[in-house]
């Protein structure tokens, strides 16, 4: 039994440590996804660069409100709807139809 729960735990922890998985491309947006311990999605938006994710990206945050980092150009704006589309649906289930 104790093996048991061992084996649990392990898998459990390798499941939480897996960071995002790439889940969607929208024009030049990156759509990624990871669950939480609840296996709730976490779903975020940004344009790859070259720097990482909070600090150099453009990216859409928490409230969907878009940051741009300084020295950054904007990105096209035809986009945007269907980006804040894609991560409600995201959001929505673990199922991203």
């Amino acid at each position: 039994m104790v093996r048991i729960a061992l084996l649990m735990m392990l898998v459990g922890t390798s499941a939480l440590a897996q960071g995002f998985q790439t889940l969607d491309h929208i024009d030049e947006w990156l759509l990624e996804r990871k669950v939480d311990i609840k296996q709730k999605p976490i779903c975020r938006a940004s344009i790859p660069g070259s720097g990482s994710w909070f600090s150099a990206r453009i990216h859409l945050n928490s409230n969907d409100k878009l940051v741009i980092p300084n020295d950054t150009d904007m990105p096209n704006q035809n986009s945007m709807q269907r980006i804040r589309e894609a991560l409600e649906r995201c959001r929505k289930s673990i199922l991203y139809l």
